[in-house]
C-alpha cells in the first residue's frame, strides 16, 4: 500500500513528459520533440561517423481538402498519412509533425541512396491511400524533400536543406522526391 501513490505518480508523470512531446492528433512527435532529436541523433551520427538523413513530406493542395471537406475530414486525411508514414519506416526511425501538414523523419544510420528510397517508398505509400471522404473518393500526393548530414553540419541548415529541397519537388509538379545538394 505505501507503494501505490508513488507509483501512481511515477506513471502520471510518464504520461504527462509523454503528451508534451506528441501531437495529440497524430500521434507524431511535436517541435519540442523534434528539436531535442534531432540534436540527440546528430551528435550520434558524428561520435558512430554514420550517415543521418532528413525527410520533409508535405501533402499536396491540402488546403482544398479542409476548404471542400471540412476540417474533420482534414484531421482523418492528418492520421491517416501519419499512420501511413509510421507504417513504412524502422523503429529507430522518428516521425514528427513539422507543421500543419508537413511531416519531418529523421532516419538514423541512412545515408543519400537509402533515404531517397525510403522516401519513395512513403510517397507510394500515401499515394496508394484511399480516403472515403462524404461518400467521394479522395486520391491525395506528397512531396518530399531529402537532406544528408554533411559535415560539420548544423541542425538548422540541415533542416533548411531539406525544406528547400521539398520546394523544387513542389516547383517540379508535386508528387516527387527531391534530393538536397
Amino acid at each position: 500500500a505505501c507503494l501505490l501513490f508513488p507509483m501512481r505518480n511515477a506513471l502520471l508523470y510518464r504520461s504527462a513528459t509523454q503528451s508534451a512531446l506528441r501531437d495529440p492528433l497524430t500521434g507524431a512527435g511535436n517541435r519540442i520533440a523534434m528539436d531535442q532529436t534531432l540534436s540527440r541523433e546528430i551528435e550520434v551520427a558524428r561520435r558512430h561517423k554514420q550517415p543521418l538523413s532528413l525527410l520533409m513530406l508535405d501533402i499536396d493542395h491540402f488546403k482544398q481538402v479542409n476548404d471542400t471537406y471540412g476540417h474533420s475530414s482534414g484531421d482523418e486525411v492528418l492520421k491517416a498519412i501519419s499512420l501511413a508514414i509510421k507504417g513504412q519506416l524502422r523503429n529507430i526511425d522518428r516521425v514528427f509533425r513539422y507543421g500543419g501538414e508537413e511531416f519531418l523523419i529523421v532516419l538514423s544510420n541512412t545515408g543519400r541512396e537509402s533515404a531517397a528510397l525510403i522516401g519513395e517508398r512513403l510517397r507510394q505509400a500515401a499515394h496508394d491511400l484511399i480516403y472515403p471522404i462524404l461518400d467521394h473518393p479522395l486520391e491525395l500526393t506528397v512531396s518530399l524533400g531529402c537532406s544528408t548530414l554533411l559535415p560539420a553540419e548544423s541542425a538548422d541548415s540541415l533542416l533548411r536543406r531539406a525544406d528547400a529541397a521539398l520546394y523544387v519537388a513542389k516547383r517540379e509538379g508535386r508528387n516527387r522526391l527531391a534530393m538536397a545538394s
